[in-house]
């Protein structure tokens, strides 16, 4: 599997700015680098562009502020892609995930669930993108925004 060391640099660093509210979505879809790397295409297809509304140019503030719990898998997004730890999870193609997309508009958000409890059977689905708890406690041990490595990643 293709590190994109690069790719993943840029869509951290712009996830940090969006989900902190310093630039908008439009500033953020405009960063999304492009890259064969499953990670940056997976986490920003699969949870990234879901964080904010496509039709408006806005901040993730006021009544357009992330939840608890999207901006805590916002931030282990940030961890697992400096991490340098290869994405693992079954990728979907740009065809199935427009499939995903539509089924769970036309089945109010059930065809996503019936997905994600078939993904779950890949690893712990609790600390996606990471696959298992020891890979995400192991990126934990080890911040790279709190280390030297961080100021040249």
């Amino acid at each position: 599997m293709k590190v994109d060391q690069q790719a993943r640099a840029v869509l951290a660093e712009s996830t940090r700015w969006l989900i902190g509210a310093r630039i908008t979505n439009y500033q953020f879809d405009d960063s999304v680098p492009e890259s064969d790397d499953p990670a940056v295409r997976e986490i920003y297809n699969q949870f990234l562009w879901l964080l904010y509304c496509d039709l408006r140019e806005h901040r993730l503030i006021g009544t357009d502020k992330l939840s608890q719990a999207q901006r805590v898998t916002a931030v282990r997004c940030v961890l697992f892609l400096k991490s340098g730890l290869p994405y693992l999870w079954p990728p979907l193609s740009r065809g199935q995930s427009a499939l995903l997309t539509l089924g769970n508009l036309l089945t109010f958000g059930l065809a996503g669930r019936i997905y994600f409890r078939r993904l779950s059977s890949a690893g712990d689905m609790d600390y996606w993108p990471f696959l298992s708890q020891s890979q995400y406690a192991a990126a934990l041990g080890a911040p790279v925004y709190l280390s030297e490595a961080g100021a040249k990643n």
